[in-house]
């Protein structure tokens, strides 16, 4: 109920070496706007149209660096950048120009998302990467025929022009299923090209050697492909387009790579699957752990201090170099941190519905030697992260992937046959931590209330009583429940639900366990009325909540709670309008829904029934 799968298409991924200081939204104004628009955006966006090709490069650099901040870069779109790169530089003759412009377009396209990227479509920006696709295909067959010659820096350009050629197609295919399906129909000519670059590195006698940094990007692009589609798997499959030499070839030489290339090669084999899903999670796990224990956290904090130490104003040249220097490791180090994250989280979601468990319902048996591998592997890895980011101002900005990790792990344990003894102190550790937290985010205050709900679960009566969090909760749950509450804030409100229902019965505080049963009816009655599915789970967990709470008339809180507010008559007045709501799900859309809300109808007559008997 409360695990939580990867997010998918989220190739936008958040860098904290981008940050310079100052950098992000600021206040309007407007004279300061027109000023910068005058002196310094117009005359650039100019360059770019009719310059010396060293003039443009440097224009496109310069408005490279200014996207970085968002104020600024919404003041070059507003004045028709795209439009302006589109015609007076994908089409220059000048390479450099082009591999510049399209690590350009791709940046654009991660920080404004759909919108721009289908502007970006409507351009035929499928036409400028097949253009582009032709031109890095013919160099590499000139380079692996003749050579790579004694001019590295045309080598290096023909590198660059193919990551931001492969990142550009993820990023899109990572807007909308739309997207995705047109270019999934048209990716064979990139994926020659990628599976050739990686055989020609395999062979041994070739006279081509790619870089570590293009060779990830190679994997990364077969990684997040298959990570989002079993149709990419198949077509693969089908196509002969093998993965197991390249695994072979990455783990028969780990010198030669990194961290991040090990840890795509682990993605590849969880996303290739294999027969055993407990055997095959459990290597991965292990692997992984042996992957980041080789990052030093506090190294790559200071990597990303002195990156981002000094403005970029004030920078010398050999600022620059070491900043290049750092900043390329500590974005090797940080995209292994969250490609691990999420390979993590998806594989505990893996486990936890694996068609090795016997029935859905049943508890899962996990093998002995893959619960050892959660409590002493994956679990050391969440929570060391996680203290890390705490202590460090959440510097890594992994926090939300973190989070994810651990209550999928949470939910894991908690759905396995027997909870192991180590268990109970792990949980009462991230209880803990969690409790340190306060997150404006509603996305993490959703996690946080998951793992909370998940824990509480676990430890039942041995969960920490903490009645000032309890009554701080419900004011929250009512806070919600009074705004205009957007879709966003019902799931929060959700896991509130769960949360407290679950609290409810071993707070030990009868006033407690009155005031959530209250706030329970009272959710009920708020989002009964909603013609919104989120707002109808809420109604269906309220119900299961209450059920679990007034299971047994022998809790000591019975007969002072459920007897004496007259908690039956409530049900009995609910009973026929939860038959209405279930009535009107649309089972064509919310087929689960439906099911659901309908056993909760079912399930609120015989309650009736048993409560009303209970006391002949």
């Amino acid at each position: 109920m409360g695990k939580l799968k990867r997010r998918k298409n989220q190739k936008a991924r958040v860098n904290p070496l981008s940050r310079t200081p100052g950098s992000g939204p600021a206040l309007q104004d407007p004279k300061k706007d027109e000023t910068t628009r005058q002196t310094k955006i117009i005359p650039l966006l100019n360059k770019l149209k009719s310059s010396p090709p060293n003039e443009k490069s440097m224009a496109l650099g310069a408005i490279t660096v200014l996207c970085e901040d968002e104020r600024m870069r919404k003041m070059l779109l507003k004045e028709k950048l795209v439009v302006t790169i589109f015609e007076s530089c994908l089409t220059d003759n000048n390479d450099e120009i082009v591999v510049e412009s399209f690590g350009l377009i791709r940046n654009i396209g991660i920080e404004e998302g759909l919108d721009v990227l289908k502007h970006f479509w409507r351009l035929d920006l499928w036409k400028h990467i097949t253009d582009g696709l032709n031109k890095i295909q013919t160099s590499y067959k000139h380079v692996i025929t003749n050579g790579p010659g004694k001019d590295k820096s045309k080598v290096q350009l023909l590198y660059d022009f193919t990551e931001n050629i492969l990142s550009l197609v993820m990023v899109l295919a990572g807007g909308s299923n739309d997207l995705y399906d047109s270019i999934f129909h048209q990716i064979d000519p990139i994926l020659s090209l990628v599976f050739d670059l990686i055989s020609n590195q395999r062979n041994e006698k070739s006279s081509l050697r790619i870089t570590t940094k293009l060779f990830n990007s190679l994997l990364e692009f077969i990684y997040e492909f298959s990570t989002e589609s079993d149709e990419f798997i198949a077509k693969l499959n089908q196509e002969s387009f093998e993965l197991g030499p390249i695994i072979e070839h990455v783990e028969s030489h780990p010198n030669q790579y990194n961290e991040l290339t090990l840890t795509y090669v682990e993605g590849l084999k969880f996303n290739y699957g294999g027969s055993n899903g407990y055997q095959l999670g459990e290597s991965i796990l292990n692997n992984i752990y042996q992957i980041l224990s080789n990052i030093n956290l506090q190294d790559l904090a200071s990597h990303i201090k002195l990156a981002n130490s000094i403005p970029t104003k004030d920078k010398t040249m050999d600022d620059i170099t070491k900043e290049g220097n750092a900043t390329l490791h500590s974005k090797t180090q940080l995209s292994t941190l969250e490609v691990s994250l999420d390979l993590i989280t998806s594989i505990l979601e893996f486990l936890s519905v694996n068609e090795e468990t016997a029935l859905e319902g049943e508890p899962i048996q996990l093998p002995p030697s893959l619960v050892d591998t959660l409590l002493n592997k994956t679990y050391p890895i969440l929570t060391e992260l996680f203290k890390f980011e705490l202590a460090n101002q959440y510097m890594l900005m992994l926090t939300n992937k973190i989070l994810v990790s651990l209550n999928n792990l949470v939910w894991l344990i908690l759905s396995t046959e027997n909870l192991p003894v180590e268990w109970f102190e792990k949980s009462n550790e991230i209880w803990t931590m969690i409790l340190q937290t306060s997150f404006e985010a509603l996305d993490l205050q959703k996690i946080s209330l998951n793992i909370l709900w998940g824990i509480a679960k676990c430890l039942g009566p041995e969960v920490p009583k903490n009645e000032a969090m309890i009554t701080s909760l419900v004011t929250k749950g009512q806070e919600l429940k009074s705004a205009e509450i957007k879709d966003e804030a019902i799931d929060v409100y959700q896991s509130l639900v769960g949360l407290l229902g679950t609290l409810a019965v071993v707070v030990d505080n009868t006033a407690l366990t009155a005031q959530i049963s209250q706030f329970l009816f009272e959710s009920i009655d708020t989002f009964k009325t909603f013609a919104n599915p989120l707002a109808t789970e809420i109604v269906i967990e309220s119900f299961n909540q209450i059920y679990d709470i007034f299971g047994d008339k022998d809790f000591a809180y019975d007969t002072e709670i459920f007897v004496q507010l007259n908690y039956l008559s409530k049900l009995r007045q609910l009973e026929p309008e939860m038959k209405a709501l279930y009535k009107k799900i649309d089972k064509n859309k919310y087929g689960q829904l439906k099911l659901r809300a309908e056993e909760v109808w079912i399930n609120l007559g015989r309650f009736i029934q048993y409560k009303e008997s209970e006391r002949l």
